[in-house]
């Protein structure tokens, strides 16, 4: 792939906007407790595959050095074959880092061509500025209600779907362990979706996940996941997968009685451990010392809590491999496909009716030095080209004690979670 000759320009910023607070939508957005990147306008459009040698090409005057300055590309990537999506390096970026001690810095970066001067910094503060309109704090959207909600797989041949598979995984000679099957719903919505406006109500909703927003060829790919699939910064590689999932309950004693449930489940920690073990084993040739915890602990979010485990590694190799390279090895985890891979992959595509496209696929940011961030995109929505229908997925890990009720019960709760955030009542189609 040929590129244009660009260059780029970072600097810090005194103060600036709160990176939702716009009155579109951003080209891209990535909005994580502790780190927000925010990009308007396209300078350049990259296969994934090829981006850690275009962004290495760019020279940079980089003020800042920080994770997430400097030329950044950002999109979202496929479920299958994720490194031949494409990345976006955007023409105007703003960044914004909390430290622990509750300091935050900003910035900005331009990138253009080579034969152009770039903005000073006084224009690129005015440039980041020109991107937000004056809607104030808590203004109301225009209401949208769910007009029609389809399907082509409904609950009942989940259901039945999840019993078949069951089955062969308890036959003598079964092969796989665990396998993640999904289902999907289409909303019609009476207007167009407010979906600056959801954004923001998904951050407030979800503080501890990462609200993301990318655009796909036919619309746009949004939302708030839970679940790092991959980071890494110089040498440290963090990953944090999710598997086991129970619904929280609604007091207090109830939330804590679902809660012991789920770390006392048998079946749960089963499916965790599968999850875990594929993915030590997939990161092990990349370190040279690699952390794995022996017991998952409990992850609550809003409406459901799950088994997680944060994994630990640093990186051998000179140079290290970049976060693509451990994307690529790592993607479709045992979390979103199943273990063993090939044989997960086959079940999906034979008992799923569509593709998953976007669905689960890696969602996050890569910098000029291999380093970035990528979550897994659940607990997201794809926003049609014209504004007003979406598509929403939900899945559940399967495995040879599983029962098909439950984790058809379980999809519903996370497609109810999403939609109801997209949609306030919007759930109610779902029952």
């Amino acid at each position: 792939m040929t590129s244009p000759e660009l260059h780029a320009r970072t600097v810090a910023l005194e103060y600036g906007p709160d990176a939702l607070q716009f009155d579109g939508s951003p080209t891209v957005l990535f909005d994580r407790p502790g780190l927000t990147l925010v990009g308007w306008g396209t300078a350049v459009l990259v296969e994934a595959a090829e981006a850690d040698a275009v962004l290495s090409a760019i020279p940079c005057d980089d003020a800042v050095r920080r994770p997430g300055s400097g030329v950044i590309a950002l999109g979202a990537l496929p479920f299958l074959s994720a490194l031949s999506g494409h990345l976006i390096v955007p023409r105007f970026a703003m960044g914004i880092a909390r430290d622990l001690d509750g300091t935050t810095h900003r910035w900005a970066t331009a990138v253009g061509p080579t034969d152009l001067a770039l903005p000073s910094t006084d224009e690129l503060f005015d440039s980041v500025l020109w991107q937000y309109g004056t809607v104030p704090e808590g203004a109301s959207e225009k209401d949208v209600e769910v007009t029609r909600l389809s399907t082509l797989l409904p609950n009942t041949e989940y259901r039945d779907l999840v019993a078949h598979v069951v089955a062969a995984m308890n036959a003598p000679d079964a092969a796989l362990d665990k396998v993640v099957l999904s289902r999907s719903v289409t909303a019609e919505l009476s207007g167009p979706l407010p979906l600056s406006a959801v954004l923001r109500q998904l951050r407030s909703h979800e503080p501890n996940c990462t609200v993301f927003s990318f655009p796909l060829p036919d619309g746009t790919f949004f939302g708030a996941s839970p679940e790092l699939l991959v980071a890494r910064h110089g040498r440290r590689v963090t990953c944090h997968p999710l598997a086991g999932t129970i619904a929280r309950g609604e007091t207090a004693r109830s939330d804590a009685d679902a809660q012991g449930r789920l770390a006392a489940s048998g079946k749960d920690q089963a499916e965790h451990r599968f999850v875990v073990d594929g993915i030590a084993a997939m990161l092990a040739p990349f370190c040279d010392a690699l952390t794995v915890p022996a017991e998952p602990s409990l992850v609550a979010f809003r409406s459901v809590a799950h088994l997680g485990s944060r994994i630990e590694g640093h990186l051998a190799g000179d140079p290290p491999a970049s976060v693509l390279e451990l994307l690529e090895r790592l993607h479709p985890t045992p979390a979103v496909g199943g273990t063993p891979r090939e044989i997960a992959l086959a079940t999906i595509a034979e008992g799923e009716p569509v593709p998953r496209g976007y669905w689960a696929g890696p969602v996050g940011w890569v910098d000029a030095a291999g380093d970035g961030e990528w979550m897994i995109g659940i607990r997201s929505a794809h926003l049609h080209i014209d504004g007003a229908t979406v598509s929403l997925q939900a899945g559940a890990g399967i495995v040879a004690g599983s029962d098909p009720e439950a984790e058809a019960i379980e999809t519903g709760i996370k497609l109810a979670t999403v939609l109801e955030s997209l949609v306030p009542g919007g759930s109610a189609h779902l029952r």
